[in-house]
């Protein structure tokens, strides 16, 4: 079973609008609400791809009540911690229809209780099994201690859990050190966590290499419209997404990730997952929400893949 996890999962309100001028009134052309944080994202594509998941994380108040009805409205197994107190995050993604550009501005969102967490460890060494896959995904800025995700890796020591890891600052940082199956920073993360800015090819395969003590098996460096750089079975790859155009490119990692989970549970070659990946990653670049993906259109972009060896 591939499960996912989002500490700080959240409502996404698209406003779309023609262009966003600071210091006047902007007018909305149109809104939507989707889900928000990316374990959910995660679990999300997951069932677009015709892939089931189990989703943990923890839900405040009306929100929260919204956010776990929205995942088993989609199919998706919700193993959430609830509490009546505090609320949710409710993120807003402006998207300028002009010129496609997506910002989001995100709320910080709330921090479980002790208790809470003791009911999260509880159902996680309940439900995940030996062999399961795991993906910790995102933001866990509600939460006080930057180990949490090394945390969650040390409690299912001993069951074989693949663990993938698409974090960022410090629960990156510290969460590498927990050597995880699969890593996936994007270009700045990995300029972050390097200590200096990465842009070059050469750079990536650097910086790649100064994690080989980390015991991580798969590190996918993804760089946008430019693909991405992957080290895997001993070998250097680089990944050449098809052109699209882009309608909106927040949830693109989180669509990628999907696609390596659902891979590797089926146990397809390397490539065949990368070019997998990549295509509903492409795909999920075309729409105008914050997740999900036309599937038939990712099976087309699969053929335009390039991957070659560095």
């Amino acid at each position: 079973m591939i499960n996912t996890i989002t500490l700080n999962p959240a409502i996404d309100e698209i406003l779309y609008l023609d262009r966003f001028v600071r210091n006047i009134t902007n007018r909305i052309a149109s809104k939507a609400v989707t889900m928000g944080g990316k374990g959910t994202h995660v679990s999300l594509n997951l069932q677009a791809m015709g892939t089931t998941s189990r989703a943990f994380g923890f839900a405040f108040g009306k929100n929260g009540e919204r956010i776990v009805e929205m995942l088993r409205e989609s199919g998706v197994s919700a193993e959430f911690v609830s509490s009546d107190s505090g609320e949710s995050r409710v993120n807003l993604l402006l998207v300028e229809t002009a010129t496609r550009d997506a910002t989001l501005v995100a709320e910080k969102g709330p921090s479980p209780t002790p208790e809470m967490l003791a009911q999260f460890r509880a159902r996680l060494r309940e439900k995940i099994e030996p062999g399961d896959l795991l993906a910790l995904s995102g933001d866990a800025s509600n939460f006080a201690d930057p180990c949490i995700y090394n945390h969650i890796i040390e409690m299912l020591e001993g069951r074989s859990v693949r663990v993938f890891l698409d974090a960022s600052g410090e629960s990156l940082k510290r969460g590498i050190a927990q050597g995880p199956f699969l890593v996936k920073p994007n270009r700045d993360e990995l300029s972050a966590l390097m200590g200096a800015e990465i842009r070059t090819e050469r750079e990536v395969v650097a910086a790649i290499g100064r994690l080989d003590r980390y015991g991580i098996e798969v590190v996918v460096v993804s760089m946008g419209r430019e693909g991405s750089i992957v080290r895997a079975d001993g070998r250097l790859l680089k990944v050449k997404a098809p052109e699209v155009e882009v309608y909106n490119a927040v949830g693109c990692g989180d669509c990628l990730v999907a696609g390596l989970l659902a891979g590797y549970k089926k146990g397809m070659e390397t490539e065949a997952i990368l070019r997998y990946a990549t295509a509903c990653s492409a795909a999920c670049a075309e729409s105008p929400l914050s997740v999900g993906f036309d599937a038939a259109r990712a099976k087309e972009l699969e053929q335009r893949v390039e991957i070659r060896r560095i």
